[in-house]
């Protein structure tokens, strides 16, 4: 994966962008809401979807599919270029397919605020730069991409039947995200402002330091800082399975490159890293087993 430390890829915010604004013309994109329990929900802070840009839509989907257990259906006929990704019926992100070059990939995770509008300029107000406005997606909710002064980007998003009630996660679905960032201080001064978390200091080792952040006693998210310039700063989220030495085998066996090893977790449990064959970032975390 080539180093993109320093920089956002027009290609990106252009699909981002086209995919906002189809929302709202005659190629209407349908897209599912953020969770099907309409519970309304609101839990600032926390991660409540995130979407895979990728530039091989096929080689992305065969990946998934043979890693995960994830299944892929288009969001509309009319449009093959957006697709919603579902892990036993249930749907955990969507796939847009954009032109760039090969090994330039995403993932956009996207933050729960109360009032996007809001959230928005306060982001810009302390140093972020917008990448898109707040826009109005059918089914989605209102949403705004910014990026920090990192170049880390993280999406807002104010959906109109709540937040994702907070359950435990099973093999296949999300368990967490960390901000991956060369400067830990910025990094947590901006982020405990946009998304309102309590940030507690955690040893990791010697030359990694780690911040978890919490809203109402509930972790929401890490940061981590880091000097690696193979992992560009970006928000990581991680999937949970059952056994992850033999989900390394099969990242390896389908074309995914290993960029963490397993180690243990800050929490509990183990955690790696890859990037899948395309160039997107994705982490994976496994599950404790259940006591007898």
């Amino acid at each position: 994966m080539k180093d993109t430390t320093r920089c956002v890829p027009l290609a990106f915010i252009l699909t981002l962008l086209l995919l906002v604004g189809l929302a709202g013309c005659s190629t209407k994109i349908i897209v599912p809401p953020v969770t099907m329990d309409a519970a309304r929900l609101q839990l600032n802070g926390k991660f409540v979807w995130f979407d895979l840009f990728t530039t091989d839509m096929t080689a992305a989907q065969n990946f998934y599919d043979r890693v995960f257990d994830w299944g892929f259906e288009r969001s509309n006929e009319g449009n093959p270029q957006v697709k919603n990704i579902l892990h036993r019926g249930q749907f955990v992100g969507n796939m847009i397919g954009r032109n760039s070059t090969p090994d330039d990939s995403y993932w956009l995770s996207y933050i729960s605020v109360a009032d996007t509008d809001h959230a928005y300029d306060a982001a810009l107000g302390s140093g972020a730069t917008s990448y898109a406005s707040p826009k109005e997606m059918p089914n989605r909710g209102r949403v705004a991409v910014i990026v920090d002064s990192r170049m880390s980007l993280i999406g807002l998003l104010k959906s109109p039947v709540g937040d994702p009630p907070d359950v435990k996660p099973v093999a296949g679905q999300w368990v967490g995200t960390e901000l991956w960032t060369d400067s830990l201080d910025d990094a947590l001064a901006f982020y405990t402002r946009l998304g309102g978390y309590n940030a507690e200091s955690v040893t990791a080792n010697d030359m990694v330091k780690y911040r978890l952040l919490s809203t109402n006693g509930r972790i929401r998210a890490g940061i981590v800082s880091t000097q690696r310039v193979d992992i560009a700063p970006q928000w990581v989220p991680y999937v949970a399975v059952e056994n992850i030495q033999a989900t390394m085998e099969l990242i390896r066996a389908n074309g995914g490159r290993i960029l963490l090893e397993p180690q243990m977790d800050v929490t509990s449990g183990r955690l790696a890293l890859f990037s899948d064959p395309t160039g997107a970032v994705l982490g994976i975390r496994e599950m404790e087993p259940e006591e007898d």
